[in-house]
């Protein structure tokens, strides 16, 4: 019984998983994930939050 247990744990968090990327593969996900990309590489280059928070949106919602 816990070895089903588990394998309907499994189940539920692979179909979690698919959920998430079928989101990311959506218009909203893509530009949720460049912007956080950009984020972080314009915080590497040495901008503060501020300045990194607005340009990564700018960029990610051209």
């Amino acid at each position: 019984m816990a070895i089903l247990n588990r394998f309907m744990k499994l189940l539920e968090w692979l179909e979690t998983t698919r959920d998430f990327f079928y989101f990311l593969g959506q218009p909203i996900g893509i530009s949720a994930t460049t912007a956080l990309f950009l984020y972080f590489s314009i915080q590497l280059w040495g901008c503060d939050s501020l300045l990194a928070v607005t340009l990564s949106c700018v960029g990610a919602l051209k």
